[in-house]
C-alpha cells in the first residue's frame, strides 16, 4: 500500500481524513508485526509493503521505538478542509518520532566547548588586538589604487593560421 509505504518512509503524511483513519488500521497493525521480529512476520510485512528499504526500516529502527508499547502508535490529526473540493484533511503521523542525529551532534559539541577553559579565549583576544592597529596605521597613508586587469593580447594581424601551420 503506496500510503503505508510513505507514512513509514517519512513518519508523517498529509492525506484525506477518511484515508487517514484506514492507515491507521494498517500502520498499527505492521508495527505490531515489526515488534515480534521473527521470520514469518517479516514475510507478512514484506508481501504488503513490497518494498525492502521500508521492511528494513519498520523492523529495524520502528519495530525497536515501539517495543515497550503495546498500542497507538499513530496520531492522526485533522487540519480543515482541502481548497477546491473542501475534503476534509489530516495529518496522520508516529507517535515516536526519531529524534535527528544532527541534534545529538550539536548538543556534544556544545558540552566540548563549555569543557575548554577560558585562558585559551583570552590569549586570542589580545592578537586581535594587535591586528587593529595596523589597520590604522594603512589607513593613514595614501590608499593605493586598485589593480586592474591588462586587456587580453591580441593575435598580431600579420600572422594568420596557414603560416603557423606550414612554419
Amino acid at each position: 500500500m503506496n500510503l503505508a509505504n510513505a507514512l513509514f518512509d517519512h513518519e508523517s503524511i498529509k492525506t484525506t481524513n477518511p484515508k487517514a483513519m484506514e492507515l491507521r488500521k494498517v500502520a498499527d497493525r505492521l508495527i505490531t508485526l515489526a515488534k515480534r521480529k521473527d521470520l514469518h512476520s517479516l514475510r507478512l510485512a514484506f508481501a504488503f509493503l513490497r518494498d525492502k528499504r521500508i521492511v528494513r526500516k519498520l523492523f529495524g529502527d520502528i519495530g525497536d521505538r515501539y517495543a515497550a508499547i503495546s498500542g497507538g502508535y499513530t496520531r492522526v490529526v485533522k487540519i480543515g478542509l482541502r481548497k477546491g473540493d473542501a475534503a476534509p484533511m489530516a495529518i496522520i503521523e508516529l507517535t515516536q518520532k526519531k529524534e535527528p542525529e544532527k541534534e545529538k551532534e550539536k548538543g556534544k559539541a556544545k558540552e566540548k566547548k563549555e569543557a575548554k577553559p577560558a585562558k585559551e579565549k583570552k590569549e586570542k583576544a589580545p592578537a586581535k588586538k594587535k591586528a587593529t592597529p595596523k589597520k590604522e596605521a594603512v589607513a593613514g597613508e595614501e590608499a593605493k589604487p586598485k589593480r586592474t586587469r591588462k586587456p587580453k593580447a591580441e593575435k598580431k594581424a600579420d600572422e594568420t593560421p596557414e603560416e603557423t601551420q606550414n612554419a
